[in-house]
C-alpha cells in the first residue's frame, strides 16, 4: 500500500477515533447538563407548591380530591401529585430526585421525580412533581446519529484532502525517485540536478542520494577504465604467446615429443579462450562508454533468420528443431546492426548450449497495444529460481558442470539491451526449460 494511502487512511481513522469518543461522552454530558436544569426547575416548582399548601389551599384541594391531588400536562410530560403518607408507611428522606416510570391514564412514561415530603395540619404528606424525559432520549438519540453521521463524513472528506495533500508533499519525493533512480540506465546517466523542496526532509534525502551516486559513479569509472585499460594490456601480450607457440610446432616438424606437442596446443586453446574473455570484456567496456553508433534501423524478423542461418550447423550436431513463430515483424531504429545481431546470437547459441540432446527452441514474434516482443524458449536444462537474479552478472555460469562459456554471454546481452533500452524478462524451471523476452 502507498505512503500517502497509508497517512490518509491513519489521520481519518484519527479522526473517527476522536469523533466518536466526543459522540459517546458527548450524550452523558448533555444527559447531566440537562438533568441537572431539570433538578433545579423541580426543586423550584416544589418550594413554590408548598408555599401554596403553606397558604391554606391544601385543604380544598384534598377534600375535593378524595385525600389525594394529581394533575398533568396536557401532554402528559409535567404532572403534580400529592398523597397523604400512611403511618403504616415508611418515612422517606427529606428529598429524593430519581428517573421513574410514571402510570398517567393508564400509560406508563418516564420521567424525572422529585420527591419530598411535607407536613400540613398534623398530617404527613408527599409531594411529587415530574417532567417527562422523552425529549431528553430524543435528543440524546439526535446527538449520537449527528454524530455517526458527522464521524463518516468527517472520515471520507479528510480521505479524499489528505490524499491531495499527500500527494504534493510527495511531489519532490516522487521527482527523487523518478529522475534519479528509475530513469538511470548506468552509473554514467547519473542525474545530479537537485530537487527543489521545502522540506528539509527530502532536502536532506536528495543531497545524500547525490553523494551516493557520485560516488557509484567514479568507482563505475574506475572499474570500467580498469577493465577496458587491462584488456588492451593482455591482448598484446596473448597474441605474441600464441604466435610463439604456433611457430615452435610447426618448426618442430614433428620432432617434439607427442606429449610436449599436446600440451603446448592446450597452452594455445586456454590463450584462445583467455582473448576471447577480453575481446567480451572489451566489447562491454566500449558499449558502456558509448563508442557504439546507433543510427540504423533493423527488421527484427530478418535479422533473427540471419542468426539462425549462422548457428544451424550447431543445431545439427546437438539434433536440435528450431521452430520460428513470427506473427508479427518490427523494424527497429535508431539501432546498431552489429549488437543486436550479437545480442540474438548469444541468446540462441545459449539455448542451444544448455538444451537437451534432441531438444527444441521456439522463436515467437508479436506486437501488443504498446511493445513488440521477442521470445526465445527452450527446452533445456533450466536455471534454478534463486540463480535466476544473477544470470546477467560477469562471470556466472548457467550451468557450472558445463565446461562451456565463460560468464559473459550473457552480460553482452544486458548490456546490448540496455544500450538499445530493451527490456529483458526471464522464466525458467528446472529441468523444463527457460524463455527470455525481449520487449521493444
Amino acid at each position: 500500500m502507498r505512503l500517502q494511502i497509508k497517512f490518509a487512511i491513519y489521520n481519518a481513522l484519527s479522526k473517527a477515533l476522536i469523533i466518536a469518543a466526543f459522540g459517546a461522552a458527548l450524550p452523558v454530558v448533555v444527559e447531566k447538563i440537562v438533568y441537572n436544569h431539570i433538578d433545579k426547575r423541580l426543586i423550584a416548582r416544589s418550594e413554590r407548591v408548598l408555599k401554596i399548601i403553606q397558604r391554606g389551599g391544601i385543604n380544598d384541594i384534598i377534600a375535593e380530591q378524595d385525600c389525594s391531588f394529581e394533575s398533568y400536562s396536557i401532554l402528559k410530560e409535567e404532572f403534580v401529585a400529592i398523597r397523604p403518607i400512611l403511618s403504616t408507611e415508611k418515612i422517606p428522606p427529606v428529598q429524593v430526585i430519581k428517573n421513574e416510570e410514571w402510570n398517567i391514564e393508564g400509560e406508563n412514561m418516564n420521567h424525572r421525580i422529585i420527591r419530598k415530603p411535607f407536613v400540613y395540619d398534623n398530617q404527613l404528606y408527599e409531594l411529587n412533581i415530574g417532567e417527562g424525559l422523552g425529549t431528553v432520549d430524543q435528543l440524546k438519540s439526535t446527538i449520537s446519529q449527528f454524530s455517526l453521521w458527522m464521524m463518516i463524513g468527517v472520515v471520507l472528506l479528510s480521505i479524499f484532502i489528505d490524499l491531495g495533500f499527500v500527494r504534493i508533499l510527495l511531489r519532490p519525493f516522487n521527482n527523487i525517485v523518478t529522475n534519479k533512480l528509475q530513469r538511470t540506465i548506468s552509473p554514467t546517466s547519473f542525474n545530479f540536478s537537485p530537487v527543489r523542496s521545502s522540506t528539509y526532509e527530502f532536502n536532506h534525502l536528495d543531497k545524500s542520494i547525490n553523494d551516493m551516486m557520485q560516488k557509484i559513479r567514479d568507482a563505475f569509472l574506475i572499474e570500467k577504465e580498469f577493465i577496458s585499460n587491462v584488456s588492451h594490456e593482455l591482448q598484446t601480450p596473448i597474441s605474441i604467446l600464441q604466435n610463439r607457440l604456433e611457430n615452435i610446432i610447426v618448426d618442430s616438424d614433428g620432432k617434439l615429443p607427442e606429449e610436449v606437442t599436446m600440451k603446448l596446443i592446450d597452452s594455445q586453446r586456454t590463450l584462445t579462450r583467455m582473448s576471447k574473455i577480453i575481446k567480451a570484456l572489451l566489447l562491454i567496456s566500449k558499449i558502456e562508454n558509448d563508442q557504439f553508433i546507433k543510427n540504423e534501423s533493423v527488421k527484427i524478423t530478418e535479422l533473427i533468420d540471419e542468426v539462425i542461418e549462422e548457428i544451424e550447423e550447431r543445431l545439427h550436431q546437438r539434433n536440435i528443431q528450431l521452430v520460428k513463430q513470427f506473427y508479427s515483424d518490427y523494424t527497429f531504429l535508431p539501432c546498431n546492426r552489429t549488437l543486436l545481431f550479437t545480442l540474438f546470437f548469444n541468446l540462441v547459441n545459449n539455448a542451444i548450449k544448455y538444451n537437451k540432446e534432441g531438444g527444441s527452441i521456439i522463436i515467437t514474434t508479436q506486437k501488443t497495444e504498446n511493445n513488440f516482443i521477442v521470445e526465445i524458449r527452450d527446452t533445456g536444462i533450466g536455471i534454478e529460481q534463486s540463480q535466476v537474479k544473477n544470470i546477467f552478472d560477469r562471470f556466472k555460469r548457467l550451468n557450472q558442470s558445463s565446461a562451456e562459456g565463460y560468464g559473459l554471454g550473457l552480460p553482452i546481452v544486458k548490456t546490448i539491451a540496455a544500450f538499445h533500452q530493451i527490456e529483458i524478462k526471464v522464466e525458467s524451471q528446472v529441468n523444463v526449460g527457460s524463455a527470455f523476452k525481449l520487449i521493444f
